[in-house]
């Protein structure tokens, strides 16, 4: 589909502007008469509206709670009897966080204009979370947004469950990383140097060991602002090079080359895949529109391509379970339960638990591979700091030997 910029009058006969997605201008111009838009002008964006149309780093965006917050508002107003209107201006007055409050005000003014909720969000000059969207549009074309939207709410406060129980088990390994560095540093720049000068003075030669790390220590000292911008240059790098789909797909191959990440990324990816996908079938969205919407929260390059080839086949009357057999990446059990809600006519049902199983097994493997890595970094954090020790006790036992001696 092809961006377009378009202005067209309301039936109050006010001039309302906006961007949207057709194939055509006459597709577009034909969607706006649906919505009781009269247009006026349609043109495709050009190459640079086209960018800052498309580049998120321009955009606000709301994070998971957020999103959890002012969906389940909305539900609960709507699911009471409240007209969207009402409902978006209810919310608006009791958010408290001005961000947040900034988007659902948005919202409300373009459905104020007479914008339906989704292409509200879509207007709202925040990344939005394009599965949200395609609920939303299925739910006010269903007639049914208040039942869709509390799906959608419970779908979004497994995914911050999930998120969370994540993040917790990654709270203990971060907090030992940084604590190493900065006891490393430490010692380098302030230990070492005043230890190693006791010795300046006896004329006696240190040991390689020892030589090394003063090397190490007054190169730490005199030129860690080099180290500095050399780590930033990396860093600028590596965000270059991701911009770049060929280098994403060799990070992301890498990464699922390693024995102890493999699982958890593909199980991750099935577990997101299988919630999103249930939620739009059951929200009412087709098929090929779920696998596509679906396959866009695979992040790993080579299972997206797959998740992609998957949707085309089913688009050519394959059916799921036999694509999702040749993407090769989905587990037996998700296979048999999309089988067996194909035979029974429950996919999204099955779908569902299937994301339950693979979201409590996502929590399991992550608090695994945090008991993994915990250990590891004691003994290599133990190996630098015994390092450092023996450089400067080295010293110490030849002065006592020749003492002795």
């Amino acid at each position: 589909m092809l961006q377009y910029h378009y202005r067209a009058l309301n039936s109050d006969g006010e001039q309302t502007k906006g961007q949207a997605e057709a194939d055509s201008e006459r597709q577009l111009r034909q969607q706006l008469r649906e919505k009781g838009l009269i247009p006026i002008e349609v043109r495709p964006l050009s190459g640079k509206q086209k960018w800052l149309s498309a580049n998120s780093v321009l955009k606000s965006k709301l994070n998971i709670n957020e999103q959890a917050m002012v969906i389940g508002q909305l539900h609960t107003l709507l699911d009471a009897g409240m007209a969207l209107a009402p409902a978006l201006k209810s919310i608006v007055e009791q958010v408290e966080k001005r961000h947040t409050q900034r988007f659902v005000a948005q919202v409300l003014h373009s459905v104020m204009e007479g914008y339906p909720l989704a292409m509200s969000f879509e207007k709202s000059g925040f990344v939005m979370d394009p599965t949200l969207i395609a609920t939303i549009r299925a739910g006010e074309e269903s007639g049914h947004l208040a039942q869709v939207l509390g799906r959608l709410s419970e779908a979004i406060l497994e995914q911050e469950k999930l998120q969370k129980k994540i993040q917790t088990a990654m709270i203990y390994p971060s907090i030992m990383v940084i604590m190493s560095i900065a006891i490393v540093f430490f010692l380098m720049v302030y230990v070492v140097p005043k230890v190693v000068t006791v010795f300046d003075g006896t004329g006696q030669e240190l040991p390689g060991l020892t030589q090394g790390l003063l090397l190490l220590s007054q190169w730490t000292q005199q030129y860690w602002e080099i180290g500095a911008v050399l780590f930033l240059a990396l860093f600028a790098l590596y965000r270059f090079l991701m911009r770049n789909d060929r280098w994403v797909y060799r990070k992301d191959a890498f990464l699922l080359r390693m024995p102890f990440l493999k699982k958890f990324l593909i199980t991750t990816s099935v577990a997101r895949w299988s919630r999103t996908l249930g939620v739009l079938l059951n929200s009412g969205v087709t098929m090929t529109d779920a696998l596509t919407i679906a396959a866009k929260v695979v992040t790993l390059k080579p299972l997206a391509l797959k998740a992609h080839k998957m949707q085309i086949n089913v688009k050519e009357g394959q059916a799921l379970n036999k694509a999702m057999n040749e993407a090769g990446f989905f587990p037996g059990l998700l296979k048999n339960l999309v089988q067996t809600g194909e035979d029974s006519g429950q996919l999204p049902r099955m779908l569902g638990k299937g994301a339950d199983h693979y979201e409590n097994e996502v929590t399991t493997s992550a608090t695994v591979l945090v008991s993994l890595v915990e250990p590891v970094m004691i003994l290599i954090m133990g190996g630098v700091v015994l390092t450092i020790v023996l450089a400067i006790m080295l010293p110490i036992f030849e002065m006592n030997q020749m003492v002795g001696g």
